[in-house]
């Protein structure tokens, strides 16, 4: 049936527009100061990352040098007294369980590497041609000669290192021992980042970053950046710079040019932590739940500056370019509320707070008397349209609603199906189980009818035990289908109507269709499909019928 307007809506709407013009102007200045102090936080953040991204992708362009320099080595190869020097030392070392050569401590570092037996534990590693790892040891060495005039103490970087599939590596901090060199260059050719560097894995052969790890030394949350090295289509190995969590967070700090309000974290690609603007308090209360990473991962697949809102905690982030990360800013309410913007909101807040609390004192007074006013004019609106038994439509709203559907269908050209159904020998029912049992077979009824139905399907009590379905947007036989299971519903279900007494009903049918006659008056239908009902209980009952 159709409903009118509610009229608290009216209501609503004088309070909602006296509300709006008298804080109009205070929402306005609260908004912009909100605007405000998000722009403010972003370019805080933004500030930050591009100081901190300098420092990387300095660090970036320092391994490319690098990485160009072994690739021109290895392709243009130098036939000094140092390569042959390196060739003949290698030779006669190459069966040691570990070696170092060290052609000449002042100016270089030294190459560390391990047996010929040991590599071939690994498929990985190849020494198999000769020329290619005599050329490799030179360039190996030239890198040293540069290598040696890294500084960790001075550099972003903590460690700067060559690691070859023939069996050696280069670094700026070499190890200290035998062990050192075995653990290490173990452990270094089953991570991740030079697991990665494969051809197969990285066709591209580009840079990798590593998640937050623990050194290979014990030396604490470290991340690496590696770059394939080639040349002549042959993987040579991995150049690759470590960079430790204390060494990000000095820079950090350095970039924070102001005490800042909330925590600056660093997290990696998988969002772990790397660093912190304050590593002495620690992160308590600022952390990321799984799901609050979930939700910023997915922030970070749509632009590379955003900002979220989690709870009470604002959050701005911002990725870094030359590092596989983003910069997060998380500041609580309480923090915020600490700087000029947030006394200035808590002013507007209490402002509107007090003519709030007066202005819902008079909405809900006069509310609840229109809501009582609505609950028993609903009471009545509904007991003069269903029939309070079967609660289904009663006749005339019945009739009514289908008057509207039925123009519906007939201006879109659609068809409309009708279906009239009478429950059989009902006044049996009531005669040998009383007028309890009938109208439990009703409600019964009913109950199955509503179950069949379709949203825009209606249905009604027409009559005491009949019943009328009308079907929008339905041909004939797809009536005459619902109707066959709706009678075999009803004819399958036993209806217990006391204690050791069960009954079994049984309806019959007549259905109707606009497609016939392209009639579409409902009470045209109605009579139609009420003949062929006639005809369905003359023919024995318990069936459909839709033909006259």
């Amino acid at each position: 049936m159709g409903s009118e307007k509610d009229p608290r809506i009216i209501v609503h709407l004088c309070f909602l527009t006296v509300f709006l013009f008298s804080t109009f102007l205070t929402w306005r200045e609260a908004l912009v100061l909100k605007n405000t102090y998000e722009v403010n936080q972003q370019i805080r953040l933004t500030t930050v990352a591009v100081t901190l991204d300098r420092q990387f992708q300095f660090s970036l362009d320092a391994l490319g040098f690098y990485r160009s320099m072994l690739s021109y080595a290895l392709t243009s190869p130098i036939d000094s007294d140092n390569s042959r020097q390196a060739a003949r030392l290698f030779d006669q070392q190459r069966n040691n369980p570990v070696w170092r050569l060290n052609l000449n401590t002042q100016r270089s570092l030294p190459l560390n590497g391990l047996s010929d037996s040991w590599i071939k534990h690994y498929p990985v590693l190849n020494r198999d041609n000769p020329q290619r790892l005599r050329d490799e040891l030179s360039a190996a060495l030239e890198f040293s000669f540069i290598l040696q005039f890294s500084d960790p103490e001075r550099d972003f970087q903590t460690r700067t290192w060559y690691l070859s599939r023939g069996g050696f590596y280069v670094s700026s901090t070499p190890p200290l021992n035998d062990n050192d060199v075995l653990e290490s260059y173990r452990g270094m050719i089953q991570r991740d980042y030079f697991t990665f560097m494969h051809p197969d894995n990285n066709p591209q052969r580009q840079h990798y970053w590593t998640p937050v790890y623990n050194g290979l030394l014990n030396e604490g949350a470290t991340v690496t950046v590696t770059v394939p090295v080639d040349s002549g289509h042959y993987w040579y190995g991995v150049l690759a710079m470590d960079f430790s969590r204390e060494a990000i967070h000095r820079q950090l700090q350095r970039a924070l040019q102001q005490k800042h309000q909330g925590v600056v974290l660093l997290y990696d690609h998988q969002l772990n932590v790397l660093a912190s603007s304050d590593m002495q308090l620690g992160i308590s209360g600022h952390a990321l739940s799984a799901s609050e990473k979930q939700q910023l991962q997915a922030a970070l697949q749509q632009g590379v500056r955003g900002e979220l809102r989690f709870g009470t905690r604002f959050v701005t982030w911002d990725k870094l370019r030359g590092f596989n990360g983003v910069i997060v800013n998380i500041q609580t309410l309480h923090e915020g509320l600490k700087g000029d913007a947030g006394r200035i909101v808590l002013v507007l807040i209490l402002m509107w707070l007090v003519f709030s609390l007066i202005l819902l004192g008079s909405h809900y007074a006069i509310t609840r008397l229109i809501t009582q006013m609505m609950r028993l004019q609903n009471k009545l609106e509904w007991r003069a349209n269903y029939d309070g038994l079967t609660r289904l439509y009663n006749r005339a709203a019945f009739f009514d609603l289908c008057e509207h559907s039925a123009a519906q269908c007939q201006r879109s050209g659609r068809p409309l199906a009708l279906i009239q159904m009478d429950i059989d020998f009902f006044k049996s029912v009531n005669d040998n189980y009383g007028h309890h049992a009938g109208d439990l077979a009703l409600s019964h009824a009913a109950c199955i009818i509503t179950q069949s139905l379709r949203k825009m399907d209606i249905a009604g009590r027409v009559g005491g035990e009949e019943f009328c379905l009308l079907l929008p947007e339905t041909h004939l036989q797809d009536a005459v289908a619902i109707a066959e299971r709706l009678r075999q519903k009803l004819a399958q279900k036993e209806l217990l109507v006391s204690s050791d007494k069960t009954l079994k009903l049984t309806a019959s049918f007549g259905v109707a269709s606009s497609e016939e006659q392209g009639d579409y008056q409902p009470a045209s239908l109605q009579s139609l499909a009420d003949g062929r009902l006639y005809k369905a209980k003359q023919s024995g009952r318990n069936r459909v019928c839709w033909q006259s």
